[in-house]
């Protein structure tokens, strides 16, 4: 069994996968059914207005798509959350007289997003809203990362659906995951898979170890057999040791998985009153897969034991929670193993090398802005993403629907939908998109993203600029920037990039030159209507237009 794999693996095939999900929503083959995600009545309605008018570039062209958006009124995490999410939406569509597609996709668009502050405040404390460079079907629209998740699995949606698979993607808020590898379909190899895993086979590093999961696969039959949690690596080398898995391979888990419809079914009547206790919360990763791959109470004691002899407390604050988990899970697992006659059967489906793009973190964000300028397999992956170009004019830059003064001095920049006015204006190694200004001077690079500045000086490498408006807006060296525009007026926002905690005191704290705190200002934008904010600061963006001096182009 191949699962889906060609021989060979490339950063090469990056291009061609994105090109794929293109391919298939163009040819109007992609998703007929999206369910949403969000924690509270305002989001659910803004997401599920967002997706409505994106479906047409994200799931397929005609746009005839179902976009069902529910709400978690209380923390239930992406497993007990997601099982929730499926009956609300099963019984919309049930009295909706819409049949269930053979693939479907839940897309949890969470995150309070508070290691990106101020720009998830910017946006409305969502942080999966966050606007890409990538522009919509209609005219100034740009497709958000939560978009672009979607998007991105258009492939992998058409391979488990042509394989036979019969279930629903479950996809965490806003990763992008481009597979680094070609699946070959083979039709109803998938037909009796429960469950599907995303993976990375890879040689666990020190990196590695630390910071993902890792999901263990049978060498023959490509089925997973076992999870373990991320730990350092000479915990999990030890841990192959100690089991004699000279059969199986381990592989970086992912993330997100795909779970048959009959598993959900089986899974939301057993645990249907948990579901509704406000404290009892679960994630996927990596306790439920565990407990279903442990044969018995006895091996689950071991797990426990295991965290306890070695200092990992996830598993003890799981069971003051939720002492009966264990035997919750298995009971899940018992009557799902009875119904269908047969074990149950969770493939592992190797992504290759994949493209990893997550923009929940402000190193990360502005390391993949800034590739956007590279040469590198990644850097053109990305812009192939993005659908930006990759020819450059005679000063090395990419140009997309941009007007600036001829005077000006821009190299090795990528402008898009940008207006720079100004002479004087001196732009190296930047990234300018959605932009109107007169002056920019950002000689060391930086990036400045849909913003309206009449003077923008970034002083530094590393800087980022979002939706700041104003007459002159410095940025320091690692610095950020954002503007709220709220009934009451402007209030300015700043962070730095090398601010990694955002616990208590820095997000509850006023830090660093601003009036009022990330909290204070979370609470400021969920107090207003998201439509009225939006529209608020649109009439700021634009009226900066009138204000210059903008050549005809």
């Amino acid at each position: 069994m191949n699962n889906g794999l060609r021989s060979g693996t490339s950063r090469g095939f990056w291009k061609q996968n994105i090109q794929s999900n293109s391919q298939i929503i163009h040819n109007n083959a992609g998703l007929k059914l999206a369910v949403v995600v969000s924690g509270n009545v305002p989001d659910q309605d803004f997401w599920h207005d967002w997706f409505v008018n994106t479906r047409g570039d994200v799931f397929r062209h005609d746009g005839k798509t179902e976009i069902i958006s529910t709400v978690e009124p209380s923390r239930k995490g992406n497993f007990l959350g997601g099982l929730q999410a499926w009956l609300q939406a099963s019984s919309e569509m049930r009295n909706r007289g819409f049949e269930i597609p053979e693939v479907a996709i839940m897309s949890m668009v969470f995150g309070e997003g508070k290691r990106l502050s101020p720009f998830t405040q910017a946006l409305g404390n969502r942080k999966p809203a966050f606007p890409t460079p990538r522009s919509g079907k209609k005219p100034g629209s740009y497709l958000t990362m939560a978009d672009l998740a979607n998007l991105s699995s258009a492939r992998l949606a058409h391979f488990l659906q042509e394989s036979g698979f019969r279930g629903l993607i479950m996809k965490w808020g806003d990763e992008v995951i481009i597979p680094g590898i070609d699946w070959t379909i083979n039709q109803n190899e998938f037909q009796d898979v429960d469950a599907v895993r995303f993976v990375w086979r890879t040689e666990p590093s020190s990196q590695l170890a630390r910071e993902k999961d890792w999901v263990l696969i049978d060498r023959t039959s490509g089925n997973m057999s076992f999870q373990f949690a991320r730990q350092n690596l000479q915990a999990l080398r030890s841990r192959m040791t100690s089991r004699q898995m000279q059969n199986s391979d381990l592989a970086v888990n992912l993330g997100s998985a795909a779970i048959s419809y009959k598993f959900l079914e089986i899974a939301s009547d057993i645990l249907k009153d948990d579901i509704d206790l406000a404290e009892k919360w679960i994630d996927w990763d990596p306790y439920v897969w565990i407990a279903l791959f442990c044969t018995s109470e006895a091996q689950w004691e071991e797990e426990v034991d295991y965290e306890s002899r070695n200092g990992f407390d996830g598993i003890g604050q799981l069971l003051q929670r939720y002492p009966d988990f264990y035997q919750k899970i298995s009971a899940v697992r018992h009557r799902f193993e009875h119904t269908v006659s047969r074990s149950l059967r969770v493939i592992a489906l190797d992504y290759g090398e994949p493209h990893w793009i997550d923009w929940g973190l402000h190193r990360s964000l502005r390391v993949s802005l800034e590739s956007l300028i590279e040469e590198t397999e990644m850097a053109r992956a990305t812009r192939e993403l993005f659908n930006i170009p990759h020819e450059r004019d005679r000063d090395g830059n990419i140009l997309v629907h941009s007007s600036v003064h001829p005077n000006a001095r821009i190299s090795n920049s990528l402008l898009i939908n940008t207006i720079i006015t100004d002479a004087d204006s001196k732009v190296n190694r930047g990234i300018l998109v959605g932009g109107r200004h007169r002056l920019v001077n950002m000689p060391h690079g930086g990036c400045a993203l849909f913003c309206a500045v009449n003077e923008l000086n970034m002083l530094g490498e590393h800087g980022v600029a979002f939706r700041s408006i104003g007459d002159k807006i410095e940025v320091k060296e690692n610095g950020r920037h954002t503007v709220l525009c709220l009934k009451e007026g402007l209030i300015n926002l700043v962070s730095d990039e090398t601010i990694h905690d955002y616990g208590a005191a820095n997000f509850s704290n006023a830090i660093l030159d601003n009036e009022i705190s990330f909290a204070e200002a979370a609470n400021l934008v969920a107090a207003e209507d998201v439509k009225l904010r939006e529209m608020r600061w649109y009439q700021y963006w634009n009226s900066w237009s009138r204000k210059l001096d903008i050549p005809k182009v």
